[in-house]
């Protein structure tokens, strides 16, 4: 049997006490398929049958009358561990994030403060490498897989990239629809320090120097630019999806996909303060990863 995850006993719990994904969904603030998913994991990991599905709902079986009491113990468990140890989570943890995963984040962390109120966050923005082996961050989210050091990494998001303009740019250039928009629009470009290698190479092949309007060491910046109406941008398809100022113009770029993986060493985890941080943040992406897709 396959161990079994803490998220898929609790979405189990939930379903079972709201009666419908769609109630539950609600309850936890994530997607009715992802609380499906979650399940269907479990059903499948336990190799039983936890719900009859029918025009009444998500009605439990006798597998599912069984586990349900046992997970309510196992929260009442959990409750009473973080009651106990929330005193106790204190001091500063630094954090390094890519710029835009930065403020996916700081939208999401006063829940994290008021749960403990004496823990201290620092939030370092920057594309560029850091050394957790040195200590320059005791969490890190990024885009390779680390290969050297003794590094906890998970795979926590993968991003695609399209091309946007503004609706005022597209209405003036309606060739931005077309293949043509790489040799007749104007571009807004990060600037080659920050990009990645695979971009870097697309930016070279597809985009003349004289087209190039911007270069720009922040990506906020690129999209303040492209929002007034200065050129086109390549963005990931999840943050721009929310943004209504953005029009897509292109089909999902090819080889401009991206892996994200959230590290720390391992000793580092064994702090109290950053493993409390690292089970948060995976919680959190594993809640709200299709906002990046």
């Amino acid at each position: 049997m396959n161990n079994m995850n803490w998220n898929d006993l609790k979405v189990f719990a939930v379903v079972a006490n709201k009666g419908s994904l769609s109630a539950a969904a609600r309850e936890l603030g994530i997607s009715q398929p992802t609380v499906g998913r979650h399940v269907e994991t479990l059903e499948f990991t336990l190799q039983k049958r936890l719900f009859e599905r029918g025009p009444r709902g998500y009605q439990l079986t006798t597998s599912g009358l069984e586990l349900l009491p046992k997970i309510e113990t196992m929260e009442r468990a959990a409750i009473s561990i973080e009651e106990t140890t929330e005193k106790d989570i204190s001091g500063v943890v630094k954090l390094a994030f890519p710029e835009t995963t930065s403020r996916f984040i700081a939208k999401r962390l006063p829940p994290l403060q008021k749960l403990y109120p004496d823990l201290r966050v620092e939030i370092a923005t920057s594309n560029q490498f850091v050394n957790l082996s040195r200590r320059e961050a005791d969490i890190a989210v990024r885009t390779e897989l680390p290969s050297q050091g003794d590094l906890r990494a998970k795979q926590v998001y993968s991003t695609h990239s399209a091309i946007y303009a503004s609706h005022q740019y597209l209405t003036d250039n309606p060739l931005a629809l077309t293949e043509s928009r790489y040799r007749e629009c104007k571009w807004i470009l990060p600037l080659k320090a920050i990009a990645s290698k695979q971009l870097t190479v697309w930016m070279d092949e597809k985009i003349h120097e004289e087209n190039i309007l911007y270069r720009c060491g922040s990506l906020h910046v690129m999209m303040d630019l492209a929002l007034s109406g200065a050129g086109l941008i390549m963005w990931t398809t999840g943050y721009a999806k929310d943004n209504h100022g953005l029009v897509k113009v292109s089909s999902t770029v090819v080889g401009q996909e991206r892996d994200y993986w959230l590290v720390a060493h391992s000793e580092a985890l064994q702090q109290p303060r950053i493993r409390v941080v690292w089970d948060w943040l995976n919680d959190l992406f594993e809640r709200e990863r299709t906002l990046f897709n």
